[in-house]
């Protein structure tokens, strides 16, 4: 009993357990141009000129994608539309894992900052290289850094890039306490009473 105790009290001391998992995938049927917004607003996830993007009887836009549905891509327009955001209000710590697909070849990144709308202190840059010319292939990457984020800059993925399966990266301590808390409760199970 005491084991089962420790292993609680264990996971209930790691802020991996005591938040609501970053997971966002996208999958919804978008009408063309609609904005993803607040669509994840009860995960404390918010966009800035962000739009959904599915396949149609008309166009086929990507295929392939993670999750096959919808994906997500950044549209600017340079004069009343000039920077991007994803906004986490519980904050994302250590990594943000996502996949993504562009055809382009400029430098594109995605920034973490520590404050909202790409605000505070630059905690990280990931630039992502070109990986597929009509949008069917897609690569997973992490963009790992110190501290607490906020927001996500996507400004520089403009017109260019498609996002799918957007996470949080657990942090090695709450892998850890995770492991722990798990091994404790095995142990339990297997002794004798």
């Amino acid at each position: 009993m005491k084991l089962a105790s420790l292993a609680l009290a264990l996971g209930l001391a790691s802020p991996a357990f005591a938040a609501t998992p970053l997971s966002v995938d996208f999958e919804k049927t978008w009408s063309y141009g609609e904005e993803v917004a607040d669509t994840y607003a009860i995960d404390g996830v918010s966009f800035t000129n962000v739009l959904g993007l599915s396949n149609d009887a008309d166009f086929t836009y990507f295929g392939n994608a993670p999750s096959p549905l919808g994906v997500a891509f950044v549209q600017l327009d340079g004069v009343f539309n000039t920077a991007a955001y994803m906004n986490v209000s519980g904050g994302v710590t250590g990594g943000l894992s996502f996949f993504y697909s562009t055809p382009s070849d400029a430098p594109v990144a995605i920034k973490a900052y520590s404050g909202l709308n790409g605000t505070g202190t630059l905690l990280g840059t990931l630039d992502l290289s070109a990986n597929s010319a009509d949008y069917t292939a897609w690569n997973q990457a992490v963009l790992s850094f110190s501290g607490t984020a906020l927001s996500f800059d996507l400004t520089g993925m403009a017109n260019v890039v498609a996002l799918d399966n957007i996470s949080a990266v657990p942090e090695p301590s709450s892998i850890a306490l995770m492991l722990g808390g798990a091994a404790l409760l095995l142990a339990r199970r297997r002794r004798p009473d």
